[in-house]
């Protein structure tokens, strides 16, 4: 699987630059995989019922109808039946030869954990009917990253709930991919931040700025070092931004974010006169990549190998 995070999707600044698309996990463990229905949402059926019925992940659900699978049923309404044995059922995505649909499927009695829980991706899917594991792999001794998510239609954060046990309002951001194709939207349960260190994510997790306001959580990094190519926001490690302005033909590359010179800003006066990672940028480089329509005045980007 693949997510891709659309909270900054096709930023332009005013000096005709583009940004990437904005954060992305990679994994094939998310809760089911591009070849079996093992946890993984789908949507929407073309002949499928909307008489909707409850789901232990989250109750009677409104909305749906809003993901590009199709099949038997809806991914966000999870309005599977109970089976002919009275065994309850889920809405998951499927895949058979090559084609992606949605399929009923039982719940297992390993599936235990709550909406926003954390959890570990893998082939069984850990959390309660209609939710899905979204994150990447667990590895041994390392952080557990994933949350138990449900689908969600985009913008309806209502559908996310609160995260348990820690209660962070969920955010329907997140959109599922098996490949470069769309499945679905679910929701994410970010813990906030602020960047240059001022409020940092734990090991392993990027504070990414969300919008205008610099709202800014955290999620799952690739850590992809200063310099490297990236096509997702959360490629790159922390305090970097996958970034490239348009005349570079599309390549984009992980670079510093910086604070703007001369800015009015949120953050102490250290940031101010902070080096590289802590609102300043390295030697050879200059804060100058700024004015992105959809960020704070005061976020800017590093030159990177003179551009």
């Amino acid at each position: 699987m693949r997510l891709a995070f659309p909270l900054l999707l096709t930023l332009l600044g005013a000096a005709a630059m583009t940004a990437a698309f904005a954060a992305c996990s990679s994994s094939d463990d998310t809760g089911a995989t591009d070849t079996n229905d093992s946890g993984t949402d789908g949507t929407t059926g073309g002949d499928a019922k909307n008489d909707v019925v409850p789901s232990d992940g989250g109750g009677v659900k409104e909305g749906g109808n809003c993901s590009v699978v199709k099949g038997a049923c809806d991914i966000v309404l999870q309005n599977c039946p109970d089976d002919s044995k009275g065994q309850k059922q889920e809405c998951v995505v499927s895949q058979t030869d090559k084609t992606l649909t949605t399929k009923c499927i039982a719940v297992q009695s390993s599936q235990t954990l709550p909406q926003g829980h954390s959890c570990c991706p893998g082939s069984a899917n850990p959390c309660l009917p209609g939710l899905t594991c979204v994150g990447s792999p667990c590895v041994d001794g390392g952080p557990v990253t994933g949350r138990c998510s449900p689908a969600c239609c985009k913008g309806d954060d209502q559908a996310c709930g609160l995260s348990d046990p820690e209660g962070i309002q969920g955010t329907c951001d997140i959109t599922l991919f098996s490949g470069d194709t769309e499945l679905h939207d679910v929701c994410s349960y970010r813990q906030r931040c602020k960047p240059f260190g001022q409020e940092p994510c734990k090991a392993g997790d990027l504070c990414i700025i969300e919008d205008k306001l610099g709202t800014a959580g955290c999620i799952n990094s690739f850590e992809k070092a200063l310099g490297e190519s990236c096509k997702f926001s959360n490629d790159c490690a922390d305090g970097l931004f996958c970034f490239s302005p348009l005349q570079d033909g599309g390549d984009p590359k992980c670079r510093m974010i910086c604070l703007t010179p001369n800015s009015t800003h949120p953050f102490d006066a250290s940031v101010e006169e902070g080096g590289p990672l802590k609102g300043g940028c390295n030697p050879s480089e200059q804060c100058s990549i700024t004015n992105f329509q959809d960020l704070p005045a005061w976020f800017s980007l590093c030159t990177l190998d003179g551009g």
